[in-house]
């Protein structure tokens, strides 16, 4: 955020719906057990050493971002509408 020169008081919170994805970041050791790990992971996991950022789990079914991302069905569709205030305007 302060590179876009935004200033911020507290850390902040990145929200994952990878449980593993969340240990990684917030323990180092986790690395032996990963496969293959992005580059972009490596930035994450400095920030959250450095105590910039925090990553937290959320379950999927809570995670919002989801609504713009994948196909939902019914009844997630209509709790995503909701939980975003979206309307339908009639007129």
């Amino acid at each position: 955020m302060t590179e876009l020169g935004i200033k911020i008081s507290q850390t902040l919170c990145l929200w994952c719906d990878n449980l593993g994805t969340t240990f990684l970041s917030a323990n180092p050791v986790f690395h032996a057990h990963a496969k293959h790990i992005e580059t972009n992971f490596h930035f994450v996991r400095e920030r959250v050493v450095q105590k910039l950022l925090q990553v937290r789990f959320i379950p999927s079914k809570d995670q919002l971002a989801d609504g713009f991302t994948k196909a939902l069905g019914v009844r997630a569709f209509e709790e995503f509408k909701h939980n975003m205030n979206l309307r339908v305007k009639v007129s």
